[in-house]
C-alpha cells in the first residue's frame, strides 16, 4: 500500500485571506491540533 503524506499550509495560506492575522498563540495552538491530526508538514512561513 502507497503512503500518502498530509502537507498543511494554513498558517500560510489561510493568513493571506482578507482581515486574517493569527497572533503566536494562534500559530502554536493551530500547529499543536495539526500535529494531533496527525499531520505530516506544516508550512509555517509568512504570507508574501
Amino acid at each position: 500500500m502507497q503512503r500518502i503524506e498530509i502537507y498543511d499550509t494554513t498558517l500560510r495560506d489561510g493568513a493571506q485571506s482578507e482581515d486574517i492575522s493569527f497572533s503566536v498563540e494562534d500559530r502554536l495552538r493551530i500547529t499543536e491540533r495539526l500535529d494531533e491530526l496527525g499531520i505530516h508538514y506544516i508550512e509555517g512561513g509568512w504570507p508574501g
